[in-house]
């Protein structure tokens, strides 16, 4: 279904979605449900897109990432070359993109991997606990605060890896039902 009221909407509504998703899984830290609600919210922007879109143009808008970077050279270190490659892609990429000795890699981000990554976020912030000999899932808090956030710590963690994970799930049952 495309229209051009929709596609139109669909362009100032999904960074709105996704600023009330990640204010809402901070917000939520201290309240339950924190993580699972901003990333059903955050998921609705990327639902959306696709009725919009289509699956292939949201995979190619959000999740692709493309790395452009000098070919290594035999004598370099793999680290001086990961720095040279990452301040090519920050620092110069419109400029150095048409140079000749720039290669470019482009990668995909499949929504099983976003959801491992939640899983292993999840599962992360309750090893803390284990570690100080308490139970499992034990919570944390640092003694600095900070301004958005408050006092970080393993709900944190926990949250962000369910916020990961929602959107990861939704994604994919999104791209398998608009695919058929």
């Amino acid at each position: 279904m495309k229209t051009v009221i929709l596609a139109t909407a669909i362009r100032v509504l999904i960074p709105i979605f996704i600023i009330f998703s990640v204010y809402t899984m901070f917000r939520g830290h201290n309240h339950p449900g924190g993580g699972f609600i901003g990333g059903l919210i955050g998921a609705i922007a990327f639902v959306f897109h696709t009725m919009t879109h289509g699956p292939q143009h949201t995979v190619d808008t959000f999740l692709k990432l493309i790395l452009s970077g000098y070919p290594r050279q035999p004598n370099q270190s793999r680290s001086l070359y990961v720095m040279r490659m990452m301040r090519v892609n920050v620092w110069r990429r419109r400029k150095m993109a048409r140079h000749p000795e720039i290669k470019h890699h482009m990668f995909r981000i499949e929504p099983i991997y976003i959801i491992a990554t939640g899983l292993l976020f999840a599962a992360t912030s309750g090893v803390f606990g284990l570690i100080a000999g308490q139970p499992f899932m034990q919570a944390y808090w640092t003694d600095y605060y900070i301004p958005v956030l408050g006092k970080p710590g393993t709900p944190i963690l926990f949250d962000f890896g369910v916020y990961l994970l929602v959107i990861g799930v939704v994604l994919k049952i999104t791209f398998v039902m608009s695919e058929e």
